[in-house]
Parts: structure tokens; sequence; C-alpha cells
């Protein structure tokens, strides 16, 4: 398998860095894995030594340097351990306008043109989030950590900070990243609900919190509040 560096420029100043082997590449993209999780849209820096029938450009140098965009990302296990499967697709030799001011930005995917890259497109800020009834309440559950076939490789019981119909704040030492998909248990009651990481945080108490967010579900309030 041949070797390739993959950076993301997570501000102007600085650069996450990993070097890992590609599993397939192609004209137009590549696949590989990664230990850290990442947004689909997010931007990612290549250099590898590809044949030079694969390059669009820099033919006669060592390494083929190619700005590419997340187009699937997720969680597998691999070799006993927790990675990240990602499959890119080439958008040049240059990101795009302004992304060196924001290179946070996400992107959405467009199509390939003439010269045989993708297009992408800046995806617009999204709307603040509209305020709900938040209840601050203990309540009982599990959460876990799945595999692509919902099995659960490892769980832990909890408690709630406080919850609404479409997400809540939970009390937890799973070892997960923002963006990672949990099960969401409660343990009295016949609740159940996939739900994403949306953030992390440990509070003045140095307990640590996961804030999730339910996926096509609404949590039933009625009676708790």
């Amino acid at each position: 398998m041949l070797p390739i560096r993959v950076e993301a420029h997570e501000s102007a100043q600085a650069i996450w860095r990993e070097l890992t082997n590609l599993e397939s590449v192609s004209h137009t993209g590549a696949d590989f894995y990664l230990t850290r999780l990442f947004t689909i849209g997010q931007l990612l820096y290549l250099s590898m030594p590809i044949d030079k029938e694969l390059r669009r450009y820099d033919q006669e140098k060592e390494n083929y340097c190619v700005w590419s965009i997340i187009r699937h990302c997720h969680r597998v296990i691999r070799k006993n351990s927790s990675v990240f499967h990602l499959e890119v697709g080439f958008i040049g030799p240059e990101p795009p306008a302004g992304y060196r001011k924001n290179p946070s930005s996400v992107y959405q995917l467009g199509q390939i043109d003439h010269d045989g890259f993708w297009q992408v497109h800046e995806e617009p800020p999204k709307p603040p989030n509209r305020k709900e009834q938040r209840y601050t309440i203990p309540i009982e559950i599990f959460i876990g950590i799945c595999d692509d076939q919902g099995n659960i490789l490892t769980h832990e019981r909890t408690v709630t900070e406080n919850i609404s119909e479409h997400g809540a704040a939970v009390f937890s030492d799973l070892d997960v990243k923002v963006g990672d998909r949990v099960k969401f248990v409660k343990q009295y009651g016949g609740f159940s609900a996939t739900a994403v990481v949306r953030a992390r945080r440990v509070g003045k108490d140095n307990l640590p919190r996961l804030h999730l967010e339910f996926i096509n579900i609404r949590f039933p309030l009625d009676g708790i509040g």
C-alpha cells in the first residue's frame, strides 16, 4: 500500500497531520483510514507518491499534492482498533477562495468539472437553533457506542443533566468525539434513540458531559416538567 500524508488546516496557524496508507486511489479521489473523525464537506490536503497516470499535474514531482473534500467518514473497527474510514474527492491544487481565512468552512459537493476535479460550494451558515424548553432533571439512562451494524461495543449507565424533546446533556466518561453517534436508552419507560454528539465539556464540578441531539425522534416530555 502507498503512504499518504493527510493535513487538516484547523486555523490559519494550526495544522493537524497524520501519516497513513492509501486503500485505493483514482483520477478523481481516494480512500484511507484515519484515527480522527471529520465532518462530511471538510477539506483535507493530501500528499502521496501515486502513479503519473493518475495525476493531473505535478508529473515530475515525487509526491502528488492535492486538495480534497470529504465525501464519506464513518467509524469502523479495524485490527481491534476504532478508526475512521474516509472517502475523498480531489478538488485541485488550491483550495477555494476564502478557505485560508476560514479553514473551518464546510463545503457542498458539486459535479466533476472539465478539468476532472470535483466542484465545491461553501455551505451557507445554518440558522440559529430555536430555543426550546429544557428540563433540569436526572433521568437514568444507558449510553452505548455501536458499530456500523448497530451492535453495542461498549456502554455506560449514567444520568441526564438536562433534557428536551430534541436532545439531552448527560454525564459521561465515554471515549467519543463530536460527530459520533451513540445509542441513548432510558432505563425505565421504553424510550430509545440514536443520538449525535454535538459537544463535549467539563463543568465547574470537573465532571465531563456530552451534549446529544436525537435523530428523527422526540423525547416524550409529558409528566416530567
